[in-house]
């Protein structure tokens, strides 16, 4: 499960200069699991902490730069609205155009979270992992393979990926691989290394 360090903002920066958004730009990797909307990001940190936000099992669904906080005459946009643990929180990620100093107590106002992530809060190694698995999001298994994956786990309990990719022949073992670990049916672990040979695959069931 997903804990991503969080820093809270708090900034005695120009609100001005900080309503002024950069513009939304598609950034790799294009896929998404949990995405409300259309997934434009403002930043690549943006794009991984997105990335971050599709692994965590306690996010039900996010969205990109969908509600505007006003203040006076300044308006922010978060670059994420979270529905997480049944709440819905505000997220920015920290770049080179400043937080509003108001934009906290705008988002505790409405009776949302808020949080401000910067490139730092990211755990890198989860990030890259994230990046590859989501390529293979819109992967569909078929149930040959997710059967042949699954029986051979019941039976070994667990099984390192390159034993694993030859159940399922040529290119496609990664997808199949990916596909299932991005649904749920089986794991291994993110954040100690980058997924390779040696890693360990388990089901989720056995």
């Amino acid at each position: 499960m997903l804990r991503i360090r969080v820093s809270v903002m708090s900034t005695e920066l120009s609100s001005q200069a900080a309503s002024l958004p950069l513009p939304a730009q598609f950034f790799q990797p294009k896929n998404t699991l949990n995405c409300v909307g259309p997934a434009a990001f403002r930043s690549q940190t943006a794009r991984d902490a997105a990335c971050l936000l599709d692994l965590d099992e306690t996010v039900v669904s996010w969205s990109c730069l969908s509600h505007e906080f006003r203040h006076n005459d300044c308006v922010h946009i978060p670059d994420f609205m979270v529905e997480r643990d049944g709440g819905l929180y505000a997220v920015d990620i920290l770049g080179p155009i400043p937080l509003p100093e108001w934009i906290e107590a705008a988002v505790k106002a409405k009776g949302f979270g808020y949080f401000a992530w910067s490139a730092d809060d990211l755990p890198q190694v989860r990030v890259q992992n994230a990046r590859d698995l989501l390529r293979y999001a819109r992967y569909e298994v078929s149930l040959v393979d997710r059967l042949l994956i699954l029986t051979a786990l019941k039976e070994h309990g667990s099984m390192r990926l390159s034993e694993v990719i030859t159940m399922a022949p040529g290119t496609r073992a990664i997808a199949v691989i990916a596909a299932m670990i991005l649904r749920g049916q089986i794991e291994t672990d993110l954040d100690e290394q980058l997924i390779g040979p040696d890693s360990v695959i388990r089901s989720r069931h056995y």
